[in-house]
């Protein structure tokens, strides 16, 4: 049978989701939610039982979506590079759980100077997340974990040039819609957010974010993966006037 995620699955981008029935979209909106949970779950057993071994960061390739996360890490950063995004002083990661590889294995590998603030509602996940990097002390400086609601925070984001914001975020349409809304009211102009989604059969396993979802942000660009890499990237600009 296979796992949740299984890079075996070949999941076809080209499906409709708009065309299943009433039905199946309730069960497909059940099994999202079913899913993220599962996926939580196992973040947070594989990052507590590397917080507590030696070197944690050189055995990350321990959790069994690691390669995953690199190639998905390294689409994000091209992406961002392709629209002028080039090594920018500070970013902030929403809702990446007890283990933020994107987060990590792009402070470590490609921008090696950014500050990252990664922003949880779970104060669990956030205190397992900063012991993976505090063995680490260069990286811990860049590395900040704090516990709050994104919709209570609020002109912080000015701060930022790119915000990355997690697929599980907001499971329903309503709710993904006004935690965008919220981002683009409080960051600064000109700057970039960085949304993770998905298409076809792969939604559902993840939230789908639509053009129209971005209403007031300027389309950089849309990538649908056809690898085993899952999320679809979505990359808008706030407008600079």
């Amino acid at each position: 049978m296979p796992q949740l995620g299984d890079p075996g699955l070949r999941f076809k981008t080209s499906s409709d989701i708009t065309e299943l029935s009433l039905e199946v979209q309730t069960m497909r909106q059940s099994l999202i939610i079913l899913c993220g949970k599962a996926e939580g779950l196992l973040e947070l057993e594989f990052a507590t039982f590397l917080a507590n071994i030696p070197q944690p960061l050189a055995n990350l390739s321990l959790f069994p979506y690691y390669g995953n996360y690199l190639k998905l890490a390294s689409l994000e950063y091209h992406i961002l590079k392709e629209n002028g995004v080039v090594n920018p002083k500070k970013v902030a990661f929403i809702g990446f759980g007890p283990m933020p590889l994107t987060s990590i294995v792009l402070a470590m590998n490609h921008m090696k100077s950014t500050m990252f603030d990664n922003f949880d509602i779970d104060e669990s996940a956030n205190y397992v997340a900063s012991q993976l990097v505090a063995s680490d002390c260069e990286l811990q400086k860049r590395m900040k974990f704090e516990t709050r609601d994104v919709m209570e925070v609020k002109e912080e984001f000015e701060e930022y040039e790119c915000i990355f914001l997690a697929a599980l975020v907001g499971v329903n349409k309503e709710d993904k819609v006004k935690i965008i809304e919220h981002l683009r009211k409080y960051m600064k102009k000109g700057g970039v957010l960085l949304v993770c989604s998905a298409k076809g059969a792969r939604a559902f396993l993840y939230p789908v974010v639509e053009e129209d979802d971005m209403n007031g942000f300027e389309l950089l660009s849309i990538y649908h993966p056809n690898n085993d890499v899952i999320n679809s990237v979505v990359l808008v600009q706030k407008p600079s006037f």
